[in-house]
Parts: structure tokens; C-alpha cells; sequence
């Protein structure tokens, strides 16, 4: 079982080997307050990849990190709760990222261009 330590965030999450998604899954409840407030739970047994990333571009931008929480909860927004839409996620998405993923300036350029990336690339995602 994995626990990451991130700031006041421990997240309990198993890796699922074997798995052509890759795919983590959550063991504990991951309470969430997004920037508008509201807060966000998502649930034991919710899956996720991390951060979506292009087999050929993972030695730039790997699927885990100290954006991680912010790749649960982008995943999560755009998969079971798409009430809020696709330009809230993404932007929470960010927000979360540079708030864990900050320790030197190429972490802070990581954060725009996965945004970059979920603004534009997640297009097909978001419609599926």
C-alpha cells in the first residue's frame, strides 16, 4: 500500500499490477475542499491512472508526483462528478498542482504544462 505524505494530505492508495491502465485505487476516502468552497469526497475504491501522460512523453511528465492529489481529483471531476464541467476541473486541477508541486521552478512550468495538456487534450476525455 502506498501512502504519500503530501503537506496535511496522507492518501492510502494500492497500485493494481498486471494492469494495462495502470490504475491505482483508492483504499481511503480522500476528503477534498475545491476552490469554490464545496467539498469533495471521493470514495474507497475509486480508480484512477494519476496523471494521463503519452507512453513517449513519460520521462518528461511522469503519471506520479506531488501533483498526485491534483490528478485524483481531475480524474474524479471529469469521471463521476461532471456537475461543476470541464473548465472547473481542469482549473482545480491546477490549483491543487501548484499548491503540492512547487519546490523549484521547473515543478511550477510542470504544473502549466500538464494544464496545457488537460485544457486542450482533454477535450476527448471530458465528451466520453
Amino acid at each position: 500500500m502506498l501512502m504519500a505524505l503530501m503537506k496535511r494530505k496522507k492518501l492510502k492508495l494500492s497500485y493494481r499490477f498486471n494492469n494495462p491502465k495502470n490504475s491505482w485505487v483508492v483504499e481511503e476516502d480522500i476528503v477534498h475542499v475545491l476552490h469554490d468552497g464545496q467539498t469533495l469526497v471521493i470514495a474507497t475504491g475509486f480508480v484512477t491512472d494519476g496523471s494521463s501522460v503519452p507512453w513517449y512523453l513519460k520521462w518528461l511528465l511522469p503519471s506520479v508526483g506531488d501533483f498526485f492529489l491534483a490528478a485524483i481529483v481531475h480524474d474524479y471531476l471529469y469521471n463521476i462528478d461532471k456537475s461543476r464541467g470541464k473548465k472547473f476541473a481542469d482549473k482545480e486541477m491546477l490549483i491543487i498542482s501548484k499548491e503540492y508541486n512547487n519546490r523549484n521552478v521547473f515543478k511550477l512550468i510542470d504544473n502549466y504544462l500538464r494544464y496545457a495538456a488537460v485544457v486542450v487534450g482533454g477535450k476527448n476525455s471530458w465528451n466520453n
